[in-house]
Order: structure tokens, then sequence, then C-alpha cells
């Protein structure tokens, strides 16, 4: 959903200025986006628009589902949080070089100091609504088995990523037409290597600094662990199952 929203700011700036879009690579795995071409590389709106659109439409999302937030909701609940802390990673982008932002200070001569203020304030704000929805996951923070589920579950979905990048990316299209099947490649292989240190991280501020904080919240701030059962997860399940084979089907057809 966050490729959908970033990708797609992207491109209703290529159909704003008249140029079409012949690719729209966006898929539920851990593997990245891309909007090919762009239709004005010197265009500041270019770059700005995938995480303006990204943020800005899964903040409405958040802010609509917050007060009904459950476990059959969570991926659109999850979607302002995710949002959010991908603002970190997009501090590191600027400390090497590459990345939107990095597009965006070339062409406007912006300093990288108010960019790097504002990703970090997203990805504290990301971490903290993010860790606070993990008591719909059936973990309290007082569960130290959260140390272990949040970094498996992160490693697991990035293998899956590997996997898929693997065995679907190399001969499709993206690859023949666009050469970016290394790039996807190397980029799935990210998503394993440092899941786990993200996962033991969040887990880490969930066991301890949440769960002192978590006493001093708001009611409309906490979240009541859940106990689930495995009728809790069908739903969950049958949109993931639907969404990876739609994502195989769009990575491996002709564009």
């Amino acid at each position: 959903m966050l490729l959908l929203l970033h990708e797609g700011g992207h491109a209703l700036v290529n159909l704003a200025l008249g140029s079409k879009v012949e690719v729209f690579y966006a898929h539920p795995f851990a593997l990245d986006g891309y909007v090919r071409p762009f239709a004005a590389v010197e265009n500041v709106w270019e770059d700005a628009a995938g995480n303006i659109l990204a943020h800005l439409t899964s903040l409405l999302i958040f802010i609509l589902f917050w007060k009904r937030r459950s476990v059959k909701i969570l991926p659109l609940v999850m979607l302002f949080p995710m949002s959010a802390l991908r603002a970190g990673f997009d501090v590191m982008n600027l400390a090497n070089g590459g990345g939107d932002y990095n597009n965006i200070v070339r062409l406007t001569g912006f300093s990288t100091t108010p960019f790097h203020v504002l990703n970090i304030t997203l990805a504290v704000v990301g971490i903290f609504l993010f860790i606070s929805l993990f008591p719909l996951l059936g973990l309290a923070p007082r569960q130290w088995r959260a140390l272990l589920v949040i970094p498996a579950g992160l490693v697991l979905w990035g293998l899956v990523g590997v996997a898929v990048a693997y065995l679907t990316v190399p001969g499709s299209p993206i690859d023949v037409r666009y050469h970016l099947g290394e790039s996807l490649i190397n980029g799935s292989k990210m998503y394993p290597s440092y899941g786990w240190i993200l996962g033991l991280l969040l887990a880490s501020l969930y066991v301890t600094l949440y769960r002192w904080v978590e006493r001093k919240l708001p009611a409309g701030l906490r979240t009541e662990a859940v106990t689930l059962a495995w009728k809790d997860l069908g739903l969950p399940a049958m949109l993931a199952a639907a969404s990876s084979v739609l994502g195989l089907f769009l990575i491996t057809q002709t564009l």
C-alpha cells in the first residue's frame, strides 16, 4: 500500500506534465518500487510528490480508522506509522547521497538540515505509533516474547522478498526493458539483513520504554492487548494471499 501511494505520487506528476507512465512497479513484497520514465528529471515535484502523497494519504487513513483499530483493519491503521517510520531510512539516504530528498536538495539548493529534522521527527512519531499497535498482534508490553516475534516477522517478510526477487525479476519486463533487475535483487537483500536489527530495536523499545510510558498515556492512545485465535487470522491471510498473487502477476507480465 505504501508503494502504491509513494509511486503513485511520482506517477501523478508524470501525468500532470503530460507524460505517459510506461511502468508503475508496486507490489506486496519486500522490493523497491519504480515509476518510469520521469517526465522531468529536473522538476523538484517529481521527487517530492512520492513522500508527500504517501505521508498525507496514510495520515488521513490513520485518523479515520484509529478509534476503531482492530486486528481486521490493522494494515490500514499501521499505514501512517510505517510511512513515518520509513522516514528514518530517508535520513540514511540523505547521508549517503541518494534518494528523493537528495535530488530535492540538489535542485533547490536547500540545506539538508530541515529534511533531517523533518524525517527524524516523523521517524520518532512513527516508532511510537507503530509499537503502540503491537497489542493487536497479541503481544502485551510485559511479554518478552516480543523480542523474538517482531524481529522474526520482519526477517521472514524480507526472506520472502528475496525469494520473489530471485525467482521472478531476472528476465522480467522491468529487468529486460529498464535494466532494474540487479537493483531490485540487491535492494531485496537489505530487508532480511536489517530487518532483525529494526525488529529488535522496536521490540526492545516496546518492552522497556513503552511499557513504562503506557501507564501515563491517555485512554485514546492506549491499545489493549488481544488474545488472538486462528479465526482472527482468516481475513488477513486471505488478503495477504490475494496481494501476493496479484503482485506476482504484475511482476511477471509484459508491460
